[in-house]
Parts: structure tokens; sequence; C-alpha cells
């Protein structure tokens, strides 16, 4: 990933945190899409075109892959990945409803996982279309985390730090046991 392409994630996820709007429900399965949804329907499109992160698994079962990314643009990434990829066999409405509800949970384990805003990460997860529910079911959500190489040293070092602690104190008992047993 090059920087032009981090700079423009970066603003773009930016962008997404300023957006307040989102799905509206007008009644029963219905909803209003924002400006927002609309956007994402180009995008799909122009993803469709190029690449599409899906690996079909069986009727009705896919796998969907946001690729690697800022973690602040899953929710963005992941939904036009869906559209783009279920747009053919699931109502635009149902996938928007799910998938929403979806990175609901993904935020929570993000947070669980104190993973931070430009962090990069990958998520992975299968769905399922029952047609006669009209309902997407997410089974196996892989999140990965990356880390930077300066994120890495660091954490090195301090494992590092840990080992040299562990081995001094190793030696100060090794040195203790054999004055016990020198003086038995």
């Amino acid at each position: 990933m090059s920087v032009e392409e981090i700079n423009r994630d970066m603003e773009r996820a930016q962008e997404y945190e300023e957006t307040t709007s989102r799905v509206s429900p007008l009644g029963e399965n219905r909803f209003e899409l924002s400006t927002e949804i609309n956007r994402d329907m180009e995008r799909a499109q122009e993803y469709e075109e190029t690449t599409s992160r899906v690996s079909p698994l069986g009727e009705n079962r896919f796998e969907l892959s946001t690729g690697i990314i800022i973690a602040a643009r899953f929710a963005d990434k992941l939904r036009r990945v869906a559209l783009v990829s279920l747009n053919r066999i699931v109502p635009r409405d149902v996938i928007i409803r799910d998938v929403s509800e979806l990175n609901k949970e993904l935020f929570n384990r993000l947070t669980e996982m104190k993973i931070g805003k430009l962090d990069l990460v990958k998520i992975v997860v299968e769905v399922r279309f029952n047609r006669d529910e009209k309902k997407l079911y997410f089974e196996n959500v892989k999140i990965t985390r990356y880390y930077t190489e300066e994120q890495c040293r660091a954490m090195n070092s301090a494992i590092s730090q840990e080992y040299e602690k562990m081995k001094k104190e190793l030696s100060q008992i090794k040195a203790t046991l054999e004055q016990l047993t020198k003086s038995i």
C-alpha cells in the first residue's frame, strides 16, 4: 500500500466519521438511502469492475474480505464489498440492514481488541443468505491486525527487556541454590 493510498484512506476515514447520516427506517422493511449509501453504490460498481473481494463457498454462501485497510474504514469497506458481491442475490435493503448490524458488532470487537482507528486490519467473514427469512447470517468472523515495523520493534524491545530481567532473576536463583547446596 503506497503512502498516497494510506493518505487517501485516512481522508476518507475522517470524512466518514464526520458524516452522521445513516440508514433511516421508514417503516417495516423500508429504508431511506442516505447520500453515503448512494455514494457507496456508485463506488461499488467501480469495485465490481476491478476486484470484488468475495469467494463463493456454496449455494447462497460467500466469504467477504475487506482487504488490508485502516480500521476506521472497516464499516464503509465491508458495506461496499457486500453491496458489490451480493447485489444480484440479496435485496439492497437487506444487505444494508444486516451489514450495519454486523458493523456494530465488529466495532465492539475492534475496541475490545484495542485496535486504533489508524491501525491496519483485514476482516474476513462468511455470509449466508436465507431467502425465506430475507436475512444475512454472518459466521467465522476473522479480524487480522497488522503491525508496522516500529510497533514490532517496540514489542520486541519490551519482550527483550523482560527476557533479560528474567534471565538475571534465574541466575540469582541458581546462585542461591548453589550456595545452599554447598552449605549442606
